[in-house]
């Protein structure tokens, strides 16, 4: 029977963004699978920042502003030339809180699954200041039995030390231990943890490819379902 219910955060509860997010999101993955070199989240995303920097230096330069002006002189310039300009402004907009997103039903299915009765967890390389931006602004805190970031293990994802220090920490079997993810590193660290059973989602950077070893794959959280929990 199943006690406890271990979710990725982005991809699986959060949307990932922009590109650059899934990318780096893709390379922390790659490089996980590649050594046992413990790097968090956040240094690779700090890495991305600096390339973000650079490109609002560039899209905010007032020659490339000028550059886009010349559309106006073209059919329909005007239109084409206020939004280029206004994607241009949106890609060097800074990743705020207010940039943040809920993958849609994942607060529903989170209530779903509290109520009847169900110990759920997250497991992230992300560190707990990125962690609690999140938390916080949907209020998801209490549903939660465990939040597992890099500030506060040793082990990363695949590691199977990664699911015995939290069904520890919770009292369960690993045979009563259910894997959500988007990516096929939950994938792996579900079968490495040797759970009872893993949930691929195609809501973030993994497609059905990376998720073939998954026991189920689904749209997004939302879509999960008691029955297929138990």
């Amino acid at each position: 029977m199943t006690e406890l219910i271990i979710f990725d955060k982005d991809g699986t509860l959060m949307e990932l963004g922009s590109v650059g997010v899934k990318l780096a999101d893709d390379l922390i993955n790659e490089f996980s699978a590649r050594s046992n070199i413990h790097v968090p989240k956040s240094e690779i995303k700090d890495a991305f920042g600096l390339i973000d920097d650079q490109l609002d230096k560039v899209l905010r330069a007032e020659s490339v502003k000028a550059i886009v002006e010349r559309l106006r002189v073209l059919p329909e310039g005007d239109r084409m030339a206020d939004w280029t300009l206004n994607q241009m402004e949106h890609l060097s907009a800074d990743n705020e809180a207010s940039d943040i997103e809920i993958i849609p039903g994942v607060k529903e299915t989170l209530q779903r699954l509290k109520e009847a009765g169900y110990k759920m967890a997250i497991v992230s390389a992300d560190d707990q200041q990125s962690m609690n931006l999140f938390l916080d602004k949907f209020e998801l805190s209490s549903y939660f039995d465990l939040v597992i970031t890099s500030d506060n293990t040793h082990y990363q994802k695949p590691q199977k030390a990664l699911i015995d220090e939290i069904v520890s920490k919770l009292n369960v079997t690993a045979s009563e231990v259910v894997m959500v993810g988007d990516t096929e590193m939950d994938v792996m660290l579900g079968r490495n943890g040797q759970v009872k059973k893993v949930i691929g989602v195609l809501s973030g950077s993994g497609d059905r490819q990376d998720l073939r070893d998954a026991d189920l794959l689904l749209g997004s959280v939302g879509e999960i379902q008691i029955d297929q929990i138990k």
